[in-house]
């Protein structure tokens, strides 16, 4: 099996589950209804696949389905580098402009991951750093990691979000029995939903928080398709910016190019 794939149950490969069809979640409720292009992100599907090449190659693609691949992520160094570097491309190949570069140590656990937004071409402002930093400021029995962005079409406000392991419902939904990341949002309004995975609603955290994001480890067989990735609650609105979107999807990518290594 191939280093991206990830063990799990034999599912049927069926690219009628991505993207547009992905989980549709209602704000700020999850429900499992399929998504009919309802959604309002500013720059990406409101959910995507990765896929990759059956020959050896360091460049992979992200897109709704296997026939609309609409980005290319180039890993412009070995897999097994000290020093994981990942590029997010604004477009289907490797020789379009760059949206954003994310580095890390190769464990991810003892440096930040830095995330570089190189400035758009309609923009004056120079190179905008993100840096993901492992642990967030809450402890969890699982990994975690924490971001601060800003959030908008303005990107005026800035917000706290947290990247944490799962194997939740909402990561089982999205690609069967499978384990992957949820993105929490810390600062936005903390629900009265909190508590056991039996009593809340989905699309919450224990705590109450709601989750935005979401990447998981594909669980079927394929020898092409290794993650599937989805924006939720109100991360599938217009409301968090499109520069929020891109911190999101690399920084998603990131953390799956590290479990992929360990």
């Amino acid at each position: 099996m191939p280093a991206h794939d990830a063990p799990g149950s034999m599912l049927p490969e069926d690219d009628t589950q991505s993207a547009a069809q992905a989980p549709q979640y209602e704000i700020p409720s999850y429900t499992a209804c399929r998504s009919t292009n309802t959604s309002a992100t500013a720059k990406f599907p409101p959910a995507m696949n990765g896929y990759f090449q059956s020959k050896i190659t360091t460049t992979f693609h992200l897109g709704p389905t296997a026939g609309e691949k609409l980005y290319a992520v180039s890993t412009p160094a070995t897999v097994f580098n000290n020093k994981p570097t990942i590029v997010l491309h604004d477009g289907p190949t490797n020789k379009h402009p760059i949206m954003a570069t994310a580095q890390s140590d190769r464990w991810g656990r003892s440096r930040p991951v830095a995330i570089t937004l190189p400035p758009r071409p309609e923009s004056q402002r120079q190179d905008s750093i993100v840096e993901v930093v492992p642990g967030g400021p809450l402890k969890h029995f699982s990994p975690s990691h924490m971001f601060e962005t800003s959030v908008g079409p303005k990107g005026i406000t800035r917000e706290r979000f947290e990247w944490r392991k799962s194997h939740g419902n909402e990561i089982k939904e999205l690609a069967g029995f499978s384990y992957g990341w949820k993105l929490v949002r810390l600062t936005g309004p903390v629900s009265n939903v909190a508590g056991s995975r039996k009593e809340r609603p989905r699309g919450y955290t224990s705590d109450g928080l709601e989750i935005v994001a979401l990447i998981a480890h594909n669980a079927s067989w394929s020898m092409t398709k290794g993650f599937r990735f989805a924006f939720m609650g109100a991360g599938l609105t217009d409301t968090m910016g499109e520069n929020w979107e891109i911190v999101v999807v690399i920084s998603a990518l990131q953390l799956w190019f590290i479990d992929v290594q360990a």
